[in-house]
């Protein structure tokens, strides 16, 4: 069974027990970066508590953590193709695993909420994708009084940072695009918001939102369409993928996947700023967009940052 705690801004946690089903009763999806979609009926559940039993409970498989040299190395070849034209943008990302045996998950993932309250904030019990958590700042769909909108959301600099930089927007740009052109495929009216900085937590991102009036569309397909952006993939999305498992060496697993409520109102979130629990510790998961602007060196510290932001809120339980 997958069970899921879920707090969606301006809303309540929800506690939810997932059964499978069919694409067409589901009202949860649970989707992997590469991995197949998973279909599931969500019951409520009212104690908060209960699911923290047995989060955490899988040992850590062997992984090759890259080095900074080596994941600079990586950035620089993708900045080859994308000079050569193969790709226009590319998303590479990397692991950091922490020995931390005794840092609480339940703790940790209030003070989650309590960081991120704009953030979709998660954690997640599998019985193959294992135990998850996240503050996730980048919706996939939700449902509006107009239809549905999606969220161009890209580029990434420091809090408090007094411009954007070409590169982001730039960035940002080939994301508006691509999300434009998948609404446009379903019909209706496109329209996009005007363009906003959006925080999340130590650092900020470029925020459009892009909008259809199709109240009739199928949105589980569409959220299908729109898996994966340009903002955890590439451009074309195709090739992107193709140099990711080329370059990236590892799988992504849940890690910019996406999950959804699938109910008469439809949200889902895509599964960035994502840790994965095991018995030993904490691991991380941080990527950034790689455009022909980049930087190997900025490249590598801007996964630092959002690895490092996700590292301060581990709490410790000396008693254990």
């Amino acid at each position: 069974m997958l069970e899921v705690l879920l707090r969606i801004p301006n809303q309540n946690i929800r506690s939810l027990h997932c059964q499978p089903s069919n694409a067409e009763h589901a009202t949860f999806v649970l989707r992997g970066f590469s991995n197949e979609v998973n279909y599931y009926i969500a019951e409520d559940k009212g104690d908060l508590d209960d699911f923290w039993a047995n989060f955490a409970a899988q040992p850590k498989p062997e992984t090759k953590e890259k080095s900074a040299a080596e994941y600079q190395e990586m950035v620089q070849s993708a900045i080859k193709e994308i000079q050569q034209h193969v790709v226009q943008k590319v998303v590479l990302s990397r692991q950091f695993f922490w020995d931390c045996p005794n840092a609480n998950a339940q703790e940790t993932f209030n003070a989650l909420l309590k960081s991120y309250p704009a953030c979709t904030v998660f954690a997640i019990k599998h019985p193959k994708y294992g135990s998850w958590m996240g503050a996730s700042p980048e919706v996939l769909l939700e449902s509006t009084q107009e239809g549905y909108r999606s969220m161009s959301l890209a580029g990434t600099r420091l809090k408090n940072a007094t411009r954007w930089g070409n590169k982001e927007l730039e960035e940002q740009k080939f994301v508006t695009k691509e999300v434009h052109r998948s609404l446009k495929a379903f019909g209706g009216k496109i329209s996009r918001d005007k363009q906003t900085t959006f925080n999340a937590g130590p650092v900020e991102h470029l925020l459009t939102w892009v909008n259809t009036d199709n109240q009739t569309l199928d949105s589980k397909s569409l959220a299908e369409e729109l898996h994966p952006t340009p903002a955890i993939c590439g451009s074309p999305a195709e090739k992107a993928q193709e140099l990711i498992a080329q370059y990236e060496g590892y799988d992504r697993s849940l890690y910019a996947g996406y999950l959804g409520l699938f109910e008469q109102q439809v949200h889902a979130t895509v599964l960035l700023r994502s840790m994965q629990w095991f018995t030993s510790g904490v691991q991380f998961y941080a990527g950034g967009g790689i455009t022909k602007d980049s930087v190997p060196l900025d490249e590598w510290m801007e996964t630092e940052h959002k690895i490092s932001a996700l590292k301060e809120l581990i709490q410790i339980d000396d008693n254990r």
